[in-house]
């Protein structure tokens, strides 16, 4: 499926290099001024090749890998939130060299419309005090904050949003 120009978002296929999607990942993580490490945490957001069993997407332009996310229902061990009737993403990462081309937008409107076609009546994310491009971009495509989901992670703020499908 292609959202934006040049930019192809697709479930990852056989062959796929899950270990540079992670790499990806993280090296989107770590680049955030103010992103809170943890070690555990720093591992588990590039262990794409365990989540495998969700809905991996990577986002590729002009055909090399340069995001990817992890799409999940609320049966999955990696869904947040209290709510059997919405679908979220998790562990979203866009090459910081090609951030601000439309990428992180391809994934999320992928997103969007996956939900929408599996019919669930809402699309939550929870983001991070230091993901503010993210913040923005959420609310650019019609999320809105939901501050009775937001959650303290060991003093950590993750920051709920929620678009009504």
């Amino acid at each position: 499926m292609t959202a934006r120009p040049g930019v192809v978002v697709r479930l990852v296929e056989p062959g796929d290099d899950l270990a540079t999607a992670g790499d990806i990942i993280r090296r989107a993580y770590f680049a955030l001024p103010g992103y809170p490490r943890d070690p555990e945490y720093d591992v588990e957001i590039g262990a794409v090749e365990e989540r495998v069993d969700d809905d991996v997407a990577l986002a590729l332009l002009d055909g090399r890998v340069v995001g990817c996310l992890t799409y999940v229902g609320p049966a999955s061990p990696h869904f947040e939130f209290d709510d059997h009737e919405a679908a979220s993403f998790r562990f979203f990462g866009v090459d910081p060299s090609v951030q601000g081309a439309g990428v992180g937008e391809a994934m999320v409107d992928w997103c969007v419309a996956r939900a929408r076609e599996q019919g669930w009546a809402r699309l939550r994310i929870h983001t991070l005090e230091a993901m503010p491009a993210a913040q923005r971009l959420y609310l650019r495509k019609g999320f809105v904050h939901d501050p009775d989901n937001d959650q303290d992670w060991d003093g950590i703020l993750g920051i709920a949003y929620v678009m009504h499908l």
